[in-house]
């Protein structure tokens, strides 16, 4: 296989859930938040938004609020299914904190009803260019997905608009970034089968 640096970056990288207090400098942020903004994107439209929270009041508040929302989900069919197994899962977790407290987190939105281009597979790949930019500077991250299911519960959408977040807009991902406080990781063997050749 052949190599070089942005390959190593992808290959090496891995998702970090134990993070130092260091906060990630606002150069690196800012270095990492341009490359995002030249992701792929549909049609060239570039409608996505970088909401990169580093304030630990504001941090703790959207924590607080995540918790409360998973707390007192109805219990009906109007709760994705996703949704209520993440409130299984961190409902007996006292330390609750969905974003593993990492210092950072950029939350990627874009509209909730978009007229031409594709917000999701945009803001997708609008992560994976924060992932691998990130990892380049040496910086750890995390893809965070619970904010994608929440935009519209009042206590995350009061949150996001206080942010500057539009209304017609909705979270796509996120992404936890700080600096690894854990052991180092190993990949997971990749799944065979996967890659199909037609000539």
């Amino acid at each position: 296989m052949l190599t070089n640096e942005t390959i190593q970056s992808i290959l090496t990288r891995r998702s970090i859930k134990i993070y130092k207090e260091d906060q990630v400098p606002e150069e690196e942020l800012l270095t990492i938040l341009e490359a995002a903004k030249f992701a792929p994107n549909g049609m060239g439209l570039q409608e996505w938004r970088f909401t990169a929270v580093q304030n630990k009041d504001a941090l703790r508040a959207l924590n607080e609020a995540a918790k409360q929302v998973l707390l007192n989900l109805p219990e009906d069919d109007s709760v994705p299914k996703p949704l209520k197994n993440q409130a299984k899962h961190y409902k007996d977790i006292p330390d609750f904190n969905f974003f593993y407290n990492a210092p950072t987190l950029v939350i990627v939105t874009s509209s909730k009803d978009p007229a031409i281009s594709s917000p999701a597979a945009d803001c997708a790949a609008a992560l994976e260019n924060i992932f691998v930019a990130a990892h380049s500077l040496g910086v750890s991250s995390c893809w965070i997905n619970l904010l994608t299911r929440m935009s519209d519960f009042p206590e995350i959408r009061n949150l996001f608009t206080k942010w500057g977040i539009p209304e017609n807009e909705r979270c796509y991902g996120s992404a936890a970034l700080g600096y690894n406080g854990g052991p180092e990781k190993k990949a997971a063997p990749r799944r065979e089968g996967t890659v199909t050749l037609v000539k």
